[in-house]
């Protein structure tokens, strides 16, 4: 009788789905934001987070890269908290020009900005997080694609192919 129970398709299925939840601990959820990966749907662009060293002060809450898979396309990414109601806004610019940066020049790289927010498996939005807190499942950038295809990127060869809005975990940059 023993030897039944042990062997029953109700409980061999309990521990493989038990096993399961152990196993599929989520890789995201012991990443900080400053060091998580991300990739768009069809694995065509990798969204980097920077790592924010603790000891000195930072401007930002967040910096990270796009990069277009196999290509030498890549933008810079900051993300600032504006005071009052908290936000975390984005700015995706390219080939910005370094030092003193007028208004004006700063609109001319910006290829994108707004909230980013982060995904939930359950389809929940939430904000950013802070780039020592655990890092979000997947990344909404609202309006991004149509950004990028209406920004003059001064390429000899034409970009086709645009990264989705959303962008999902990846991977987690080892500590160092």
């Amino acid at each position: 009788m023993a030897s039944h129970a042990r062997h029953h398709p109700t409980r061999i299925a309990a521990v493989l789905a038990a096993a399961a939840s152990l196993l599929a601990t989520p890789a995201f959820a012991a990443c900080t934001q400053d060091r998580a990966i991300y990739t768009d749907r069809d694995d065509a662009y990798t969204l980097t987070f920077k790592h924010v060293p603790e000891d000195l002060p930072v401007m930002t809450s967040n910096e990270f890269t796009i990069q277009m898979n196999e290509s030498d396309l890549k933008l810079d990414g900051v993300v600032m908290w504006n005071e009052g109601v908290a936000r975390p806004n984005g700015i995706v610019m390219y080939k910005c020009p370094t030092g003193d940066v007028t208004g004006e020049e700063l609109q001319a790289c910006t290829v994108w900005q707004g909230v980013i927010y982060a995904l939930t498996e359950g389809a929940d939005a939430d904000l950013l997080p802070k780039a020592k807190e655990p890092a979000a499942q997947a990344l909404l950038l609202p309006d991004f694609s149509s950004s990028m295809s209406g920004f003059n990127f001064k390429l000899e060869k034409p970009i086709e192919t645009f990264p989705w809005e959303v962008f999902r975990f990846k991977e987690c940059v080892p500590e160092q």
